[in-house]
């Protein structure tokens, strides 16, 4: 690989190649640094490295106490606050208090999960860079047109205004975001200053020129250019950044995600304290789910974070699938339904209003009540 990732992952079998890449998407980078080997062989590479990575995990397989002065060398060949996690099969006190002597942040027996190995790196990124705790709810549509962003949108509102909590809502569909529009906002910069300036840092300045104020409501949006541009190369970095960023100043961070796979939106997703995928009742979205829902797996989304939700519940389509089969097919269970409000969407959009600011329409309530959910959800790490 021509680049390297901040990220290096020692495995003593390629069979964990699947496993450290999860992580590092996790983290929010495209790939890990894999070395097949032990840590004399990870010292040695690094010793011909001008750069060191930031983090690495060390897979020891059976090995304990014989491994301890291939990483007192491998340390060596490190920067001072280098982050390293230790995953291995033996479960030993003695060994894991030698680690930790070593300044090793954790030491996992098998299995383990990327997430757990996630929230001790980004736990003890926080300490340093005053990261914070609220929550991070994403959304994304099975197919397209599915009605992903309305509910973003009208959740995110009910957040602020329902539950009073301060709500950031991020649209990152770059190219055909329609949250701004919707509401009739005016935002010349928005989700563009990061997408087309991908190595500027993330701070307080450039936080401030991307947010509006939607009215009088705790409910700030970043938006998406109003304007079709060329989809910008987004390192998953910088998407990791914005959204550790934003927790440590909102109560909820809301992300609209595109329908499309990256590593940047794996990346938002392996961060989220929820995900929430919208669907309909019939053929494509039940595929695009399917497929989705394996995808989002794989990247170390686990199943107790995730949400599919129906819209347009009770709607008749040519090639409808029952909720047993879409069930059955996506193996999972749907865990909440939006009526097939149509006319109260179309009346929101055409006045520049959330669909709670028109009336209490059954699909104001359930929206009330979607956030109610999620406003009871513990925030993950």
């Amino acid at each position: 690989m021509s680049k390297s990732s901040p990220l290096m992952a020692i495995i003593p079998q390629e069979s964990g190649q699947e496993l450290a890449n999860q992580i590092a998407v996790a983290l929010g980078f495209a790939f890990a640094d894999i070395i097949v080997g032990t840590p004399k062989d990870a010292a040695t590479l690094l010793a011909a490295r001008s750069e060191a990575p930031r983090y690495i995990v060390i897979d020891i397989g059976e090995r304990a106490h014989d491994v301890l002065p291939e990483i007192d060398h491998l340390a060596e060949q490190c920067e001072e606050g280098t982050r390293v996690v230790v995953i291995g099969a033996v479960n030993d006190v003695n060994f894991y208090r030698a680690l930790r002597a070593r300044g090793v942040m954790e030491y996992f027996t098998k299995p383990v999960q990327a997430d757990d190995v996630r929230a001790v790196f980004t736990a003890d990124s926080s300490k340093h860079k005053g990261g914070g705790g609220g929550k991070v709810i994403t959304f994304m549509s099975a197919a397209s047109g599915d009605g992903a962003s309305t509910i973003a949108l009208n959740t995110a509102y009910a957040l602020a205004t329902e539950y009073h909590k301060s709500v950031v809502l991020v649209d990152m569909d770059y190219q055909f975001g329609m949250v701004a529009k919707n509401l009739d906002l005016t935002t010349p910069f928005g989700i563009k200053e990061l997408f087309e300036h991908p190595d500027r840092g993330i701070d307080s300045t450039l936080i401030e020129r991307m947010i509006a104020t939607y009215g009088t409501s705790r409910l700030k949006i970043i938006a998406a250019p109003n304007q079709l541009y060329p989809i910008p190369e987004v390192r998953a970095e910088a998407v990791h950044e914005l959204i550790q960023t934003l927790r440590g100043s909102y109560d909820v961070v809301v992300l609209d995600l595109p329908h499309i796979w990256t590593p940047w939106v794996a990346s938002a997703l392996t961060q989220a304290t929820h995900a929430t995928m919208v669907a309909q009742l019939w053929l494509r979205s039940v595929t695009h789910s399917s497929r989705l829902l394996g995808a989002w797996r794989s990247a170390g989304v686990d199943n107790a974070r995730i949400s599919v939700t129906v819209n347009r519940s009770g709607a008749k389509f040519k090639e409808a699938v029952s909720a047993r089969d879409f069930e059955r097919v996506c193996a999972t269970s749907i865990k909440y339904y939006f009526v097939n409000d149509i006319r109260s969407i179309v009346s929101a959009e055409n006045q520049g209003k959330t669909i709670l600011e028109c009336g209490n329409s059954a699909i104001a309530k359930q929206f009330k009540e979607f956030a109610g959910y999620l406003n009871k959800e513990p925030t993950g790490g």
